[in-house]
Parts: C-alpha cells; structure tokens; sequence
C-alpha cells in the first residue's frame, strides 16, 4: 500500500517531481490550503518559489511533518526549530533521498500516545514499547483514517487475498493491544462486525 504524501504547490508540478514521488499517493494541492491541524500525522511537502508565496504561510504552526523546498532564506530563529528544508538547487538523488527519509522517519501523534519510527510512547507516562513493522503500518493507517475495514487492511497491509481465511490480522490487533494496555493508554483499538475504529 503506498504512503499518502501531500505536496502543497502554487505551481504546476513536473512530470518529474510525479516520477519522484511515484512510491506514493499524491495529494496535490494549493499552499493557501496547508492545514495545520489534521495533516500533522501525515508528510507534508511545501514547495515554495517566491517572496509572495512565503509571506502566506505560518511557518511557527508547521510541525516535524512539514518538509519544505526552497531557493529562499530563512532566518531559522522565527522558525519552528524542528522544521525541515530543503535548499535548492539540489541533485535529484539527494532530494529523493531525502525526501525518503523524511517520510519514513515521519513522528505520529494520537491523544496520549507518539509514534517514532517503530517505538511507540505513552506521553503522560513516559512507557514505550517496540511495533512490529506490520503493527506500525496498521496502528498507522488507523490513526491517518480513524475507521477501516478489515478486508481492506488484510488486502493492501497485510497482503493477503479477501477470498482466504486466516486470523493473521486478529493476531496482529491482539498483539497491538496488549502493547497499548502495557503502555496505558487511552486509546483503544475497537472492532465492530468487519469494521475497525481507533478511539480514546
């Protein structure tokens, strides 16, 4: 299943850049609509061109899951500091590069608990445990969609044909509860018929 990228761009995006970001599903949309709030949990890539378009952005409310592109200087000070550039020119393999990493190394926050890579940390508490690579992609796409379907998650995370039975993906939600219970959270992984939903 590809990762969801949103790429916020007052200008047309290349063919190449489609080709650079052809390992995701591209969510293309104008810089006056960067939202601040509900795209935390997701990558966001800025590209910015010009004065104008800088003036237009709230750079103190873009979170680690911001990346932005630019030939621009910013003075880092007015910035949040955790905010990530990247200063153009650049060769193409660096910015793929670097827009891999910034995208696998992608921090996810949901109520009391924060995802970094593949530890998982309960915030009040300070308790971590370690995720699966196939736990951290399902406890993942839950909290980016809040509700999913079960055949969906065994067809496009676990790879695993609708039309086999298995209780593949009921281990896997068992062994991420037992590590949400161990962390003492308050957010819950709840299953009702073949729907799955996170909650606090």
């Amino acid at each position: 299943m590809k990762d969801k990228l949103n790429i916020y761009s007052n200008n047309k995006i290349e063919k190449f850049l489609h080709s650079l970001f052809s390992n995701y599903d591209l969510n293309l949309r104008k810089l006056e609509t960067i939202d601040y709030i509900t795209q935390k949990n997701q990558p966001n890539i800025i590209i910015i061109n010009n004065n104008d378009e800088s003036t237009s952005i709230n750079f103190k409310n873009l979170n680690d899951n911001y990346l932005v592109i630019t030939s621009l200087k910013y003075d880092k000070s007015n910035l949040n500091n955790n905010l990530k550039f990247i200063k153009t020119p650049i060769p193409i393999n660096h910015l793929k590069n670097t827009i891999l990493n910034f995208t696998q190394n992608l921090k996810i926050q949901f109520h009391d608990i924060s995802i970094d890579n593949e530890k998982i940390t309960n915030l009040k508490n300070n308790s971590f445990c370690y995720l699966t690579k196939v736990e951290l992609e399902i406890l993942k796409y839950l909290i980016r969609e809040k509700e999913a379907g079960k055949s969906f998650i065994k067809e496009n995370i676990l790879n695993i044909k609708s039309n086999i039975e298995t209780n593949s993906l009921e281990s896997h939600l068992t062994r991420i509860r037992k590590k949400m219970n161990k962390l003492d959270t308050s957010v819950k992984i709840k299953t009702k018929s073949e729907k799955l939903s996170i909650t606090t």
